[in-house]
């Protein structure tokens, strides 16, 4: 009996220090020697959830085989080779790629699997490393809010294996990446509400913090939005509507917290938040999403939650749930209405499913007078599901831990093991059910069972366009016309081997070639304006793809366009393409050919002549054909003086080195021009001429130029965001901080005792 009371009171004075551990060493002696064991439990489960996963091929979906891979693959490799990836040659004609907000910058999961290991290793990583963090998370929290070991497991089990992370785990990075760091988040939350002290305190808002700075640096939009919601409801829930004090105490208290949570993630993620608010204003997407066909604000009368939400959580899928689990949810307000988190989580699970409808609803338009909600909710609203899994792992967990019976510890434990055994068998079948029909190519993500060295693995195609590029400077595009028009839907056949031989869907970045088309939601608004007047229209604003209309622009020259890939023999759905004549095939294998445009300009030339259109007026000049871009520079501003040389055949342009964020030239010129380069403009993008700062003008709507005297000159590009520094100066201080007052918050604990 004494030895029970001593281990009580050392849990509550642990619990009052602030505490440390996977539950913030909540307790003490045999509990946390539990705790321990638990936490081994789920690791072994974790990894024995995953054991196909790690030893098994690769699973990935469209997202993760066109976007995320690729990207995490050159995130990793310039970081290996000692470079920051502040700028993507190989995508979109020349992109920003660490102002990217998928591109994984400031992921320090992506950044470290991805830079140590190779791509396959890396991706399986990845994969394993966020159900783990998921479970993990969720176990730590739920045990904090005072739930029963068995109650913490049932958390974990079913936040971290219901379709939903599974699910987008293979499929789309983005969201299992976002849903991972929210128990964490919440755990750092409420660890620094308890806290005694504030070195204690302003410990937990960094761990919160840090939780929130990688979900900005994850997905900054949907995602890092709804998961601000959160951690702001939940701790207005925990310092207003469930604490003592005065009113104006509690608000106090509420601002404090969560000014501080939101300090420390700003600035942990400034390195990639900065450069990518910079990059948003010149984007296809300023403010957020193009505007959706619905307002929020529409209906005040109509209620209802998701349509098909049985079908979406007691179906397998990627939103599944279960009856075990949403049962053991739904009894909590019942039989656990008392214990703390119940009634807030209850309330979210509702919330969020009323948001994820498609149809407006009241609720909808209150929270559309939040900044930027309508713009970012209404395109895509099911995306507020990210947040729901929260839910009914907390509920749960409250359920099985209510139904303990005091005094009765084997009968409980017989409990605990049945309903997280029936939990699990749920939760594994619904999965594998799932998982088979996505390898059939069945339901809303098809999956492909691959080896990533295999799938990636240049095609003879490829290898030939990296012979070329031993030697020379070009840009390619693959293109297949489908039947009804317009180019195939490459995204969309990421699995189909005749449309990975054409290189689109984001394999350049694989690859090491240059590509003038791409995937990615995220583009620069003037190149968007480019690739609309080569095509004659706009498309989609995930794609810049050249349609059949633009196969004979001219505009393709001056994007330094040398090859097109295109089928070898036409498949039943699609049209042989109607390519320009004098192009010429010049590699062919069975699935590709490949065919070389003689007139594509280089990658920089001279022109001697520059014509001034009013401000937004370039892209109607090109579109118009009336000027021949390889003599003439469409300026929206006074242009510089020119001169027509004598002899035009002897101005040379040299390119001397060329890297992704630096580009240097040696040019020879007659008479005084300007050197016009196929890279697209950047803010970010400085120039020097013979070593000196010098003006880079905006050419063609989109292209930079640079005017040069006459003579033999060198000309420097250099990428040089401001916004990059001054972020990771800011990030570097924040870590820094942060570490320090962790380790000062030890050391106190330790030595208060």
């Amino acid at each position: 009996m004494a030895d029970g009371i001593r281990a009580v009171a050392a849990s509550r004075a642990a619990s009052a220090r602030g505490g440390y551990g996977i539950v913030g060493a909540m307790s003490s002696g045999v509990i946390q020697r539990h705790d321990t064991m638990a936490v081994a439990v789920l690791l072994v489960l974790t990894a024995a959830s995953q054991w196909e996963r790690i030893f098994g091929p690769s699973l990935i979906g469209m997202d993760t085989a066109t976007a995320f891979y690729p990207w995490y693959g050159f995130l990793g490799e310039q970081l290996r080779a000692g470079r920051l990836p502040v700028w993507n040659p190989h995508q979109f004609s020349g992109t920003p790629f660490a102002a990217d907000p998928e591109s994984g910058w400031m992921y320090l999961p992506a950044m470290l699997a991805f830079t140590a290991l190779p791509l396959e290793a890396a991706g399986k990583a990845h994969v394993v490393f966020h159900v783990a963090l998921a479970g993990l998370g969720m176990y730590a929290f739920t045990r904090l809010l005072g739930a029963s070991i068995f109650g913490g497991l049932l958390a974990a089990t079913i936040y971290a294996h219901s379709g939903f992370l599974e699910g987008h785990a293979v499929c789309c990075f983005a969201y299992s990446d976002v849903a991972a760091w929210l128990p964490l988040m919440l755990l750092g939350a409420e660890r620094a509400i308890r806290g005694a002290g504030w070195r204690v305190q302003v410990t937990w808002w960094g761990v919160a913090g840090l939780s929130l700075s990688q979900i900005l640096s994850a997905w900054v939009g949907q995602g890092a939005y709804y998961a601000a919601l959160v951690l702001g409801s939940y701790l207005g829930y925990r310092t207003i509507f469930a604490a003592v004090g005065t009113p104006a105490a509690r608000v106090r208290s509420f601002a404090r917290h969560l000014n501080g949570m939101l300090l420390f993630g700003l600035a942990l993620a400034a390195a990639g938040l900065l450069p990518r608010l910079e990059y948003n204003l010149v984007s296809n997407l300023p403010g957020g999403y193009p505007s959706a066909s619905v307002s929020l604000f529409t209906s005040w009368s109509d209620w209802g939650i998701i349509d098909g939400w049985q079908r979406l959580l007691l179906q397998p899928g990627f939103a599944y749930v279960g009856w075990p689990a949403l049962a053991l949810a739904v009894a909590a307000p019942l039989v656990a209405r008392r214990r703390r988190g119940v009634s807030y989580f209850a309330l979210l699970g509702v919330v969020v499913l009323v948001l994820a409808r498609a149809e407006p609803t009241p609720l909808h338009a209150l929270m559309g007078w939040l900044p930027g909600f309508e713009s970012i909710h209404a395109r895509s609203p099911e995306r507020a599901l990210i947040v729901f899994y929260l839910a009914p792992a907390v509920l749960a967990a409250a359920t099985l831990t209510a139904l303990k019976v005091p005094g009765r510890p084997l009968l409980n434990a017989l409990v605990g093991t049945l309903v997280l055994v029936v939990v699990s068998v749920d939760l594994h079948t619904a999965w594998t059910a799932q998982e088979a029909e996505s390898l059939a190519s069945g339901g809303d993500y098809p999956f492909l069972a691959t080896d990533l060295g295999a799938y990636y693995a240049p095609s003879g195609a490829a290898l030939f366009l990296q012979s070329k590029a031993a030697t020379d400077r070009f840009r390619y595009f693959g293109y297949a016309q489908h039947v009804y028009g317009g180019p195939m839907p490459y995204t969309l056949r990421w699995a189909d081997p005749n449309i990975t031989a054409l290189q689109v869907n984001n394999r350049a970045l694989v690859t090491g070639l240059e590509d003038i088309q791409g995937y990615n939601p995220i583009h620069v608004a003037r190149y968007d304006d480019f690739i609309a007047v080569l095509n004659g229209h706009s498309q989609n604003y995930h794609h810049a793809d050249v349609f059949d209309t633009g196969l004979h622009s001219r505009l393709l020259d001056v994007l330094n366009v040398r090859y097109v890939l295109v089928p070898a023999v036409t498949a039943s759905d699609e049209i042989a393409p109607a390519l320009d004549p004098s192009m010429r095939t010049v590699y062919q294998d069975e699935r590709v050919s490949v065919l070389e445009n003689p007139s594509a300009l280089p990658r920089a030339w001279l022109v001697h002549a520059a014509q001034q259109v009013a401000p937004g007026a370039a892209a109607g000049v090109l579109a118009a054909g009336s000027v021949d871009l390889r003599e003439v520079a469409v300026l929206e501003e006074a242009p510089p003086f020119l001169a027509a040389p004598d002899d035009a055949s002897r101005d040379a342009v040299q390119i001397v080195s060329d890297a992704p964020d630096r580009i240097q030239l040696r040019v020879t010129s007659q008479a005084t021009a300007m050197i016009v380069l196929s890279e697209v403009y950047y803010p970010a993008w400085r120039v020097s001429l013979d070593g000196l700062a010098t003006r880079l003008y905006i050419a063609d709507h989109a292209l930079p130029a640079v005017a040069v005297p006459s003579g033999e000159h060198d000309v420097e590009l250099r990428y040089e965001s401001v916004a990059l520094p001054a972020g990771l100066i800011v990030s570097a201080t924040a870590f820094v901080a942060l570490i320090a007052l962790a380790a000062s918050a030890v050391y106190w604990s330790r030595n208060s005792n």
